[in-house]
């Protein structure tokens, strides 16, 4: 299995469930410990509803167990890395390779994040991004959201390569979409790939400063997202955090995380 076959999610769910069991726990001793709804894990597991990326994380971090062990037939150890960096656990962006849960969980302890959301709606399973969308009014939901993707396509061509891992993240990003784009909005989308994007607008498609702080995480996690950060996508990513007006000190404290969990990367 390669990062492009489709994800497994059967298999997925069934591994879940017996890790579920393994652990000796219950439906509803799962649901109080993530303070999900009466129901949910029993709709997951039953397929009623799709599982999330990061809800699957959340159960694994439960159970005791890892993301290679939904895969145990794996057939050699460059293919359980491959499965492990589709099976990230942010939806929003869909590859994260499983050193780099610890950059995740980074995102779900920013102090400006935390401040904004607030730590007990963090401890849910709820992607951090649709938290922060559920804050916004709806244009400021769509205007945070078309800038994001803005923003992350031409990041894509920052160094005038486009790989294959980085347009399926994008892809999985778009499908992910928490709104429905028109024809003119996804054309804006792809102009970003044309030309370095640097927006306008600051104030109103960045009302909360939590916003300018979760571009920044998935702008790195996306130039992650084929193993390195090279020149061109830091410059790129450096001169966002500058037109976004983000405080110095912010920018320092995710640029120092980012590589201390970059350095934890096998190379």
């Amino acid at each position: 299995m390669t990062i492009r076959d489709p994800f497994p999610e059967p298999q997925v769910l069934e591994r879940l469930v017996n890790l579920r069991k393994k652990a000796g726990l219950t439906q509803k001793a799962v649901e109080q410990k993530l303070d999900w709804r009466q129901g949910t894990l029993y709709d997951y597991e039953k397929a009623r509803l799709k599982i999330s990326l990061e809800a699957a994380w959340h159960l694994l971090q439960v159970y005791g167990a890892e993301w290679k062990d939904l895969f145990a037939k794996a057939d050699t150890p460059s293919a359980v890395e491959a499965v492990g960096a589709w099976m990230g656990p942010m939806v929003q962006l869909g590859l994260v390779s499983l050193s780099m849960q610890d950059m995740i969980q980074a995102i779900r302890e920013d102090p400006i994040i935390v401040a904004e959301i607030g730590r007990d709606a963090l401890h849910t399973s709820t992607p951090v991004l649709q938290l922060l969308l559920n804050r916004l009014t709806e244009t400021q939901k769509r205007d945070y959201f078309l800038e994001l993707c803005r923003y992350v396509n031409s990041l894509m061509t920052a160094d005038h390569r486009i790989r294959a891992e980085e347009k399926q993240a994008r892809d999985i990003l778009l499908a992910h979409a928490p709104l429905d784009l028109d024809e003119r909005e996804r054309a804006s989308l792809l102009r970003a790939f044309e030309s370095r994007y640097l927006g306008k607008g600051r104030e109103r498609k960045f009302p909360k400063a939590a916003l300018k702080h979760l571009l920044l995480w998935i702008l790195y996690i996306m130039a992650l997202s084929d193993g390195d950060i090279n020149h061109h996508e830091q410059t790129y990513i450096e001169a966002v955090a500058e037109n976004i007006e983000l405080t110095r000190s912010s920018l320092d404290s995710i640029q120092r995380q980012v590589l201390a969990f970059h350095r934890k990367e096998p190379g």
